[in-house]
């Protein structure tokens, strides 16, 4: 009688133990050794690049050209012609442009540069300092009060460019070219205010039109100085390289 009760007993423990399939939570799958995979992050779209990194600007668009950025340009126009080369560093550029002045049949080399005062968004300001040499034949055709001469010739400058569009910018530029003859007691004094803009026409091209207006003081050997009134355009077109 004791051995068949104990028997009954272990035959009811038994048969309360769980089984393999109910020690799974019926909620959570039983892995299977092979871990599921994540799903994959949204890949962002890519955006098209800003006009402003794809080298707007050569003949006198950006006010200072950025780091690493190359140009060179020519240009025609009323009263002078020219030729000029551009080369951007990290706060500053350097620039170097030879000008013939037709009407007092005239050429200026110079060289010298800018620094980057102000540069956000679309909006480019900086002052700039050079140093040229002008050799004047002193024709009177044009220009009445002109004389011959060799002089230096400092100049300062103010630029201020802003992109308004996709492919254009705009140009404000303060001029101060002050000549002093070296060989005679005689200079010219000729303060402007330009106003323009530059386009991209394809490429690595733009193209410049600009308008100048001020005075120019010129004081002739042996004469007192004749006030004037001075303009010019000038019609330009860039190559940036970089």
């Amino acid at each position: 009688m004791l051995l068949t009760t104990l028997t009954l007993t272990l035959l009811a423990s038994d048969l309360k133990k769980p089984t393999a399939g109910e020690l799974t939570s019926p909620t959570m799958p039983a892995t299977t050794g092979s871990a599921v995979p994540a799903p994959a992050a949204p890949v962002p779209e890519a955006r098209a690049p800003l006009a402003s990194s794809k080298g707007i600007g050569a003949v006198e668009t950006p006010a200072a050209l950025p780091q690493g950025s190359t140009a060179i340009y020519a240009f025609i126009g009323a009263p002078e012609l020219g030729i000029g080369f551009r080369q951007g560093f990290e706060a500053a550029e350097l620039e170097a442009r030879a000008t013939f002045d037709w009407t007092q049949i005239a050429g200026i080399a110079e060289v010298g540069g800018r620094m980057a005062l102000y540069r956000q968004g679309a909006l480019t300001m900086a002052p700039g300092l050079f140093l040229g040499l002008k050799v004047d034949s002193g024709s009177r055709y044009f220009d009445t009060a002109n004389f011959a001469f060799i002089g230096i010739r400092p100049r300062l400058d103010f630029a201020l460019t802003y992109q308004v569009a996709e492919t254009v910018q705009v140009l404000t530029k303060v001029e101060i070219p002050w000549a002093i003859a070296t060989n005679v007691l005689g200079s010219q004094f000729t303060p402007t205010l330009a106003v323009g803009a530059e386009f991209h026409v394809g490429g690595p091209f733009s193209l410049l039109a600009s308008a100048l207006g001020g005075v120019d003081v010129t004081k002739e050997p042996l004469g007192v100085p004749q006030v004037r009134p001075a303009w010019g355009l000038r019609l330009g077109l860039g190559y940036r390289m970089f």
